[in-house]
């Protein structure tokens, strides 16, 4: 039966009042009195504090669905807390988005997701029962410091692009989700098609996460190794400073040296980072697949490109189809 989640969770709870009463009736007809008022007592509390906290649903703490205006606010999964280690490689989605709104130039035109295909991206998240993480929560699950949701996803955003706050940032923030952005602390302030510091203080304020990108856009596989740690360790204090929060996780620009490097040299710039002080990095292989903890410097991310329809979105990430998820 389709229904939205505010009546499937009334009906739910209807129908275990309807089977406690039918019980509780078969009960009284073959009890002693004293018997009789003492269940009575019993299952009227069950149905008050168990009933009463099915049936308690707002829209504050549940997914969006299509049509609905949630009350801005990040996402809605439960307070992080003590969960066993992960050892092994756990299923959770990266997506990598550049561009939200129109391109910048013709030549990026495939980096450029529309604002009206990013907002029935999330609107499908959110009515698949994704709920968006930052990448420290999936470390912390990694630790055994915190647990994941049922069906957790990250929601990568590289390069500082201005879209990302002038259209992305209201789109996330109705549905309660959060971003991870990784920012090339040089283009800031520039001037041009990217971010402020304004900006991007003020979703890290509201609760967004922040990732060093380095300062330029290096190659990293190519620059010599002075200038490879200038930006990696420049980018990082850069951005701590302005937000007031930790950089602890890094992301490759183009994905070099991970793209065309040799292992020497991604293996050099892995220590760069450890060096520097991240806990972690993130590629740019546009590949799904497990995020592994031993490998903590090499998460797999999907592309997210300008023109994918909805069907090509919900397939990169092994969702169900949209034709299947109900939002009414």
């Amino acid at each position: 039966m389709r229904c939205n989640v505010l009546e499937c969770g009334h009906n739910s709870v209807s129908a275990g009042e309807e089977d406690i009463t039918d019980n509780v009736k078969a009960f009284l007809g073959a009890a002693m009195l004293v018997a009789v008022i003492s269940v009575a007592l019993v299952v009227t509390g069950v149905i008050s504090d168990g009933g009463g906290d099915s049936a308690s649903v707002s829209l504050e703490s549940t997914p969006a669905v299509l049509g609905q205006t949630v009350t801005p606010g990040l996402s809605p999964t439960p307070e992080p807390g003590p969960a066993t280690p992960i050892t092994l490689p756990v299923d959770v989605p990266i997506l990598m988005y550049h561009l939200i709104g129109p391109p910048d130039r013709p030549e990026n035109e495939r980096l450029a997701v529309a604002t009206g295909d990013f907002a029935a991206q999330m609107s499908y998240l959110a009515c698949a029962g994704y709920t968006p993480v930052t990448v420290q929560r999936l470390f912390d699950a990694f630790d055994g410091t915190a647990a994941l949701p049922e069906k957790p996803i990250i929601l990568t955003f590289d390069d500082g692009w201005a879209g990302q706050y002038t259209n992305g940032f209201s789109i996330l923030q109705q549905h309660g989700f959060i971003g991870s952005f990784a920012i090339a602390t040089g283009f800031v302030d520039a001037g041009g098609p990217y971010m402020t510091w304004a900006q991007i203080k003020e979703m890290s304020d509201a609760g967004h996460e922040m990732m060093s990108h380095t300062v330029t856009h290096i190659d990293l596989g190519t620059s010599d190794d002075a200038t490879d740690i200038d930006q990696i360790t420049e980018s990082k204090s850069t951005l701590e400073a302005q937000t007031g929060k930790p950089a602890d996780y890094f992301v490759y620009p183009a994905g070099e040296p991970f793209r065309s490097g040799s292992a020497e040299r991604q293996g050099q710039v892995v220590q760069m980072l450890k060096d520097a002080g991240y806990r972690g990095a993130l590629l740019a292989n546009g590949r799904y697949g497990g995020q592994d903890p031993s490998a903590p410097f090499e998460l797999n991310r999907v592309r997210v490109e300008g023109g994918e329809d909805i069907y090509t979105f919900a397939g990169s990430i092994y969702g169900p189809s949209p034709d299947s998820v109900s939002c009414s």
